[in-house]
């Protein structure tokens, strides 16, 4: 597998991230995973032990706990000493500790500690909120859909290129969740700077709101990405894998 390297990864030379691939390089062993899911520590519906088994039941090779965390989060640690616990008894499956955090700005402010970091085997950045520059947040109720696109695309471009993470979580998903597919040229070029940096860009099969779409933009521009099915129940468990199977990719 093609191995993604980023400043993090020089920061760290002892931690060895996930290893991803070109989406044009994806067989099935590369979309047999989950690597976005959250349990009920944060805002999930299920358990460490109820995901863990219903992954080796659907056959995945491949799982991520990826908790949403903040700069003050304490409890990481606990966490990680649940997930190994209870992932002893699936030798058979890969389980990864990772996290989800936000863009505090434009320029890669990013809301996640450093010992937190250091703990993760993949991090995951993501737009969730759009800052104002005065300790709040925009309503956004007042946004153009132009302005709501152009203010989600400068803070993700803020996370590619100077947050430490592996994957840009569900790009564009703010927007597709309020208006719809987000804008081609603006998605194009978060892949295309994804790949300049060497990492991944999320199919997020809970955000996209046209997925052949989006695989064709892959196809064009072919960047690495990240499987995640963002799943918060147990229903959404490989559905990423799921769709991504019957569109014909990994085949």
């Amino acid at each position: 597998m093609t191995i993604a390297i980023h400043k993090s990864i020089e920061k760290k030379p002892a931690k060895q991230r996930y290893q991803f691939r070109r989406f044009l390089d994806l067989h099935w062993s590369d979309i047999n995973c989950d690597l976005h899911m959250h349990t009920s520590r944060t805002d999930g519906k299920a358990g460490v032990s109820e995901i863990l088994q219903l992954s080796v039941q659907q056959g995945l090779s491949c799982v991520a706990f990826t908790e949403h965390v903040r700069k003050d989060t304490k409890w990481f640690p606990e966490f990680i000493q649940e997930v190994r616990s209870e992932a002893e008894a699936y030798p058979q499956l890969q389980v990864l500790i990772g996290c989800e955090a936000k863009a505090l700005d434009a320029t890669g402010g990013f809301d996640v500690s450093e010992e937190i970091l250091a703990k993760c085997d993949l991090v995951l950045g993501s737009v969730h909120r759009f800052p104002n520059y005065q300790g709040g947040y925009l309503n956004v109720s007042h946004l153009t859909p132009e302005e709501f696109a152009q203010i989600e695309f400068e803070l993700a471009l803020g996370l590619l290129k100077f947050a430490p993470i592996d994957v840009l979580a569900h790009p564009g998903g703010m927007y597709s969740k309020r208006h719809g597919e987000f804008p081609t040229k603006l998605m194009r070029e978060l892949m295309e700077v994804s790949l300049e940096r060497q990492l991944a860009i999320e199919i997020n099969t809970s955000y996209l709101r046209n997925l052949p779409n989006f695989l064709d933009l892959c196809t064009e521009v072919n960047p690495y990405v990240s499987i995640g099915s963002d799943v918060h129940r147990l229903k959404q468990l490989a559905n990423c894998r799921d769709q991504l199977h019957r569109l014909g990719v990994g085949v």
